[in-house]
């Protein structure tokens, strides 16, 4: 899900490219197919068959662009758009401070922390050469095999779950969910029917079926559909429990072998009528970890 970027000139790490960096193009791929005139309302007749083969063939190749050079204008000419490298997106995931063989658990727990914070790359000092990666998924699976006192529910453990959830419904486009992960530069979101209902989830790991589709589903399609497509699944509206999420009253246990089980970044906290109330990430479990002592 991530890798270090090398700057063989300056001999240094630039940053960390990671999947939502490849969202990123993906999204600037989809806002210029749109600044081209490729676009028609969901439910709108194209005029041709040739028209709809041509419409197919530009996403296609507009995606190639951005993920074959990664060099794409992130807005459309009109508005002045600037280039985007690989340098540039893994400047955004900086790998400072370096961590070595030699650093303390106790530090990479803290590090990883962070919101923002994915993973962190191990350095060997004698060589500048990055030999391992530690990530928060990685974190937690450990946490899950390690650690043997979580059978407290989660109020009871002060394991903080209700925020707002982000989330769109499911007749919102594709390109409507990926740009409001790109924006707030999340790893998940949730999905959510008319009546407020949690559905699923979308999330960077769907970028690489995204990549993989190359185009040929369009990103206008409603987030549900698309998915169903990309991930080769079944629509299934009235799944009474779905991977991503948990009830309020579970326990940290069943939270955190969830996460380290599905590896997803987030599972979405819900009442009894499957209505999102909160949201418990890699990074809640890393910082309940550290408040309350865990060894």
């Amino acid at each position: 899900m991530g890798a270090p970027v090398y700057d063989k000139e300056t001999k240094t790490y630039v940053g960390m490219f990671d999947a939502r960096d490849i969202l990123s193009c993906v999204t600037a791929a989809h806002r210029e197919f749109l600044s081209m005139g490729g676009h028609h309302k969901p439910g709108e007749d194209v005029a041709m068959p040739h028209d709809v083969e041509l419409h197919h063939k530009t996403q296609r190749e507009l995606m190639a662009k951005a993920l074959q050079h990664i060099k794409i204008d992130t807005k459309p000419p009109s508005e002045g758009g600037q280039g985007v490298s690989v340098a540039y997106l893994a400047k955004r995931n900086p790998m400072t401070p370096s961590y070595s063989n030699d650093s303390s658990l106790l530090d990479i727990c803290k590090a990883l922390a962070g919101r923002h914070k994915h993973r962190v790359a191990i350095i060997d000092p004698s060589t500048g050469i990055c030999t391992g990666i530690i990530s928060q998924s990685g974190l937690v699976a450990f946490i899950a095999s390690k650690c043997p006192s979580m059978d407290e529910k989660m109020e009871d453990a002060n394991l903080n779950f209700r925020k707002k959830v982000v989330q769109v419904l499911d007749s919102d486009s594709a390109a409507c969910a990926f740009e409001l992960l790109d924006a707030k530069r999340l790893s998940g979101i949730a999905v959510v029917d008319e009546e407020g209902k949690l559905i699923g989830n979308t999330s960077a790991r769907d970028v690489k079926l995204c990549v993989q589709d190359a185009g040929k589903t369009g990103m206008d399609t409603d987030i549900l559909s698309y998915l169903a497509r990309v991930r080769q699944s079944q629509v299934v509206k009235d799944d009474k429990y779905p991977t991503c999420h948990v009830h309020e009253d579970s326990t940290v246990r069943h939270v955190v072998n969830l996460l380290a089980k599905t590896g997803y970044h987030r599972v979405f906290v819900v009442d009894k009528e499957l209505k999102p109330v909160g949201v418990i990430s890699f990074a809640d479990i890393i910082n309940w970890m550290l408040v309350n002592g865990g060894t």
